[in-house]
């Protein structure tokens, strides 16, 4: 599975990603709760989502065909929302809320074309699961573990216990697999400048993440080094083979991370 993660990684490598950041970042015209019919979940698991070596469309022609194949449902959703816009201002609008989107489910298959390369543990991933949260299911023997690649954030929305609740109907156990996007250096920095001990600490741990497990492509977009998911396999079996099913907040895994990687003998690299 090297090759299909080095295909990934060449396809990653090309996205223009300076030029989608001036373009389209700063475009927030379709902020409402997508319709199940515009989801792009489907569209993007089939277009990069793959079991052998492919040939990825880029940005442009990804959403120029999704854009073409959902005429219906958008004229629907242009109809109650936009209504009297013009056709480039919702088209941008859209162009720019898919592409956020994108770039995240890129990030988490990465991960997962990692894991398909260095792990053994066999992983689940499909717009379905997505759907549900989950961005992966590993199956330990008998015990499914439910994985959520996410950026690490400040809103509390997204750091409540309760985001948990919806995975536990497809696994037996939770772990969020974090990644930032800032630079360990910027990190370390802010750690460092943090009057509280808590801030300090997860400065620290985000600077072991950025530094230890997430590498940059030549572009700028982060994936992540081998050493990751061979780690978070190794955790996933020890707390397999000790009778754990406690889901693992991102700061929890970073902690067994850290603690793997520098016990002697235990780092898998």
């Amino acid at each position: 599975m090297k090759k299909e993660l080095s295909a990934f990684e060449q396809f990653l490598e090309s996205i223009p990603l300076d030029r989608y950041r001036e373009e389209l970042m700063p475009v927030k015209t379709v902020e409402q709760d997508l319709p199940p019919d515009l989801n792009p979940l489907p569209a993007i698991y089939e277009a990069f989502w793959v079991e052998k070596p492919a040939s990825f469309p880029d940005y442009e022609e990804f959403f120029d065909r999704w854009w073409k194949e959902h005429l219906e449902p958008l004229d629907t959703f242009i109809r109650r929302y936009f209504w009297g816009c013009s056709h480039e201002f919702v088209f941008l609008g859209f162009k720019a809320r898919l592409y956020r989107t994108l770039i995240s489910v890129l990030t988490q298959f990465h991960f997962g074309y990692s894991w398909r390369a260095y792990c053994a543990l066999p992983l689940e991933a499909s717009a379905e699961l997505d759907m549900r949260g989950i961005d992966g299911l590993v199956h330990c023997g008998d015990v499914t573990v439910a994985l959520q690649i996410k950026k690490e954030t400040y809103r509390p929305e997204a750091r409540g216990p309760g985001r948990f609740t919806r995975r536990r109907e497809r696994a037996d156990w939770s772990l969020e697999v974090p990644y930032t996007i800032a630079l360990a250096d910027e990190l370390q920095l802010r750690g460092e400048k943090a009057r509280r001990s808590d801030t300090r600490y997860r400065y620290g741990l985000l600077t072991f993440l950025a530094g230890r497990m997430q590498r940059r492509l030549s572009n700028g977009f982060v994936v992540f080094q081998p050493e990751y998911p061979i780690l978070i396999e190794c955790l996933i079996r020890e707390r397999v083979n000790g009778g754990i099913r406690d889901d693992l907040a991102w700061d929890k895994t970073l902690e067994a991370l850290q603690r793997m990687s520098e016990s002697p003998g235990r780092s898998p690299l």
